[in-house]
């Protein structure tokens, strides 16, 4: 009975954040990559005010002195020394070359998005593939360290203020790019003459969107777990592992919060699905057409790409200790200094590819948009 209570509980709060991921548009490549090319900081401002969301609620939480009572305590990504280098490049390098994360993969396939199917079976072979490297990894020194470092630890200043300084920040951060978005040149949202219809069928502003995730997040964690995609992916492989007789040794028991981490990325597929037929946005696609022929007319190889960044990203974020929401959505409010170093290293790396694998073909990004936009990619 606690394990199914634990697991409603995660498929309703991952189908709350799935909804979300599709009504800000961070389920499209062309958002996700668009980032990665600097070229639509839609998602990064999302990403900042749910920071910003976050940090507040704790820092009031803990100023006022009922994050105890509420258990809003926030949980600490370990710092986990060079792991975080060598799973932020393989996270990046996958993140870049399909433009979607765990979460967003999982979501994609609610949305119709076919191909991210294969990038679903990359994670879970990433995965398993992380259980038998993890000793090897052990042995050469990559995974072994495991430190709570934290920014106001460091600084020697208490958590609940320097929190709402953070989200203070974040809030700036949020404002400065939308400022500088060269999105704002080339992208024009549908416009509806109705507000109530362009709340349904449109895409969210950027800002309401981050709220509601900042509120997710908080709310995961009151209910004592830790809104984390690639955790959650770890723990759905971990429970149907147990379930056939084949436990792995990364997950050795099947407690509630794996249970709940379990419910916690499957509930992202029905949040999604529900949110596009809600859009009247789903539209089964194998692959998003117009930016697959800007980057291979082949489909075998597109579907491949797909595979191969679902095993990237999964053995990044298990080497690095956490994906986009783990590592940075969920993870900066807590001031995790491993979170900062994880995270850092996967978009600089994930910028990079994407600017290489784009090198003398951007305008064919800005020519696919409009046909994207169309097929809600």
């Amino acid at each position: 009975m606690e394990h199914m209570s634990h697991l409603i509980m995660g498929l309703l709060t991952g189908a709350l954040f799935g909804f979300v991921l599709f009504k800000v548009g961070a389920v499209r490549y062309s958002r996700v990559e668009g980032l990665l090319l600097l070229r639509d900081l839609k998602i990064m401002k999302f990403a900042f005010i749910a920071i910003a969301t976050t940090s507040i609620i704790y820092g009031f939480a803990d100023i006022f002195g009922f994050a105890e009572s509420t258990n809003l305590i926030p949980r600490i990504m370990p710092y986990m020394g060079i792991a975080h280098f060598v799973g932020g490049v393989l996270f990046g390098i996958g993140m870049a070359s399909a433009g979607f994360c765990p979460g967003t993969c999982f979501a994609r396939v609610g949305a119709g998005k076919l191909v991210a199917l294969a990038g679903v079976i990359g994670v879970i072979l990433g995965i398993l593939i992380y259980a038998g490297i993890k000793p090897t990894l052990v042995d050469i020194g990559i995974l072994g360290t495991k430190e709570k470092l934290t920014l106001y630890g460091l600084l020697g200043l208490p958590y609940g203020v320097l929190a709402l300084v953070w989200g203070a920040i974040f809030i700036v951060f949020a404002v400065v790019a939308d400022w500088l978005d060269p999105a704002k040149k080339y992208y024009q949202e549908e416009e509806y003459s109705n507000p109530i219809t362009a709340m349904i069928k449109g895409e969210w502003h950027w800002a309401i969107s981050g709220i509601l995730a900042g509120l997710i997040i908080a709310w995961a964690t009151a209910q004592g777990e830790y809104l984390g995609f690639s955790g959650g992916a770890l723990a759905l492989v971990g429970w149907i592992a147990h379930l056939i007789g084949q436990p792995l040794s990364i997950v050795p028991k099947i407690s509630p919060t794996i249970i709940w981490h379990a419910g916690l990325i499957l509930g992202v597929i029905p949040g999604a699905l529900l949110a596009a037929i809600i859009s009247g946005k789903l539209k089964f696609d194998v692959v998003p057409p117009p930016f697959a022929k800007a980057i291979t007319p082949i489909p075998w190889v597109r579907i491949g790409i797909a595979f191969g960044a679902g095993l990237l990203i999964a053995l990044g974020a298990m080497i690095g200790g956490g994906c986009t929401t783990g590592a940075f959505i969920s993870a900066y409010p807590t001031l995790s200094i491993g979170s900062m170093l994880q995270s850092a290293t996967y978009f600089i790396t994930g910028i990079i590819v994407a600017n290489l694998i784009y090198l003398g073909k951007i305008q064919e990004f800005f020519s696919a948009k409009k046909e994207a936009d169309e097929v809600y990619d």
